[in-house]
């Protein structure tokens, strides 16, 4: 399926994961392994830290691949990246 978004919901923030996008840095597991973890299924727990935290560590995502919304609405997301 092209261009499918797979949506991790947690409690304080959801996580959207574009398979298409991504270029395999590594950045989120390397980075945050307690959220992005590909030995456990589903691999993205939006729970196993702050919304806040999660935010800045998805702003880090080179390719745009993961992107976040808090649940309150709220998007951090910096405007370009």
């Amino acid at each position: 399926m092209q261009n499918a978004k797979k949506l991790y919901y947690g409690e304080k923030i959801t996580v959207t994961f574009q398979p298409e996008k991504c270029i395999h840095s590594g950045v989120c597991v390397k980075g945050f392994p307690s959220v992005f973890n590909l030995s456990k299924r589903p691999w993205v727990d939006p729970d196993a830290a702050t919304a806040e935290a999660i935010a800045r560590h998805i702003d880090k995502c080179p390719s745009g691949a993961l992107e976040y919304e808090h649940v309150d609405g709220k998007s951090d997301k910096k405007e370009g990246a």
